[in-house]
């Protein structure tokens, strides 16, 4: 089972399982060949390669570090992946900078190459033949529902629509691959994405959910699939119950929904009882007034204000009738 910090919250979990999760190469080679494919078994695990990056930020100002990016040495091309849990205004410009960063590395590659040969161009840091790697990023939304971020750089700026008119192409633009977790095609799924796209998908539905947990195939998952669901599904009970008694997703379902029902239980007892001495309030109320007691002095005995005195006054009248 995925070992989480305990000090970590479920956002800290969610990011360190996603990664973990998607970085596996048969589920990645799945997502990347369903979403830029149509589902052709274009992109092969055998020739996938991951690459561990770490930009330093073109302004200086820190590092940025994608999610996940492999290439693919049959195609020479790479994908990117970026898992969000939240909407992002900013994200074209962020995925613009890591494409860019990714492109810069590789320029100082070929460069470092040409440096060891003793050649160094003044100008260009490649040469005439030199290609770089292609690179397709693709943010993969967690959250619920639809992205509300937007998608094109273009979006981010304000020009007057005569003048975006007449600029046309000129303005520079940019944008991404994105893909929402509840509106994937998860029956075209062969690994256990389908588990995990389908149940994400059951957010909303309780009911549908529970039915969808307990069916055989999700009691077969492995239990590294079984975390990355329950917490993606921000059902805290749940991951606690898995992390901390050490219980398969399944099992710790059942019994939350057995803790549901004894506290449903004693709830019903609890109002039981409090309708109960209700109702004894009441007729010992209207006994004191059949008796003619002074009306303040009854508030006080049965430590009540007028307008509940005139209540049980009213239901014992209508009782009677």
């Amino acid at each position: 089972m995925q070992e989480v910090q305990p000090e970590r919250g479920i956002l800290g979990r969610k990011d360190l399982s996603g990664k973990d999760f998607f970085a596996d190469r048969e589920r990645f080679a799945e997502l990347i060949n369903t979403v830029l494919y149509n589902g052709k078994a274009m992109v092969r695990v055998e020739n996938l390669i991951p690459m561990k990056r770490e930009y330093v930020s073109p302004l200086g100002n820190g590092e940025k570090r994608r999610d996940i990016l492999m290439s693919d040495i049959s195609q020479n091309i790479g994908y990117g992946l970026e898992l969000e849990t939240e909407s992002d205004y900013g994200m074209p410009e962020r995925v613009m900078g890591y494409d860019i960063c990714e492109w810069e590395t590789q320029i100082k590659e070929i460069g470092r190459r040409y440096e060891k040969r003793g050649y160094r161009d003044k100008k260009s840091r490649i040469g005439e033949k030199d290609r770089l790697m292609p690179v397709i990023t693709i943010v993969l939304y967690l959250g619920v529902g639809r992205w509300k971020g937007r998608r094109k750089l273009s979006e981010l700026f304000q020009i007057p629509e005569e003048m975006k008119e007449l600029l046309g192409s000129r303005v520079p633009e940019y944008d991404f691959q994105l893909t929402e977790a509840d509106y994937v095609n998860a029956d075209a799924c062969r690994t256990d994405l389908r588990e995990f796209f389908r149940a994400l998908q059951c957010r909303k539905d309780k009911k549908k959910l529970a039915e969808l947990l307990r069916s055989e195939r999700f009691r077969n998952l492995k239990p590294e699939t079984a975390w990355v669901i329950a917490v993606h599904l921000d059902r805290e009970r749940l991951t606690d119950k898995m992390k901390k008694e050490g219980m398969d997703m399944c099992q710790a379902l059942d019994e939350l929904m057995e803790d549901k029902r004894c506290e449903g239980r004693l709830e019903g007892k609890r109002e039981g009882r409090l309708a109960g001495k209700k109702e004894e309030k009441t007729v010992i109320i209207n006994r004191m007034l059949q008796e003619g007691m002074d009306r303040a002095l009854i508030c006080r005995i049965a430590d009540c204000t007028e307008e509940e005195m005139e209540l049980a006054a009213g239901s014992a009248q209508f009782a009677a009738v």
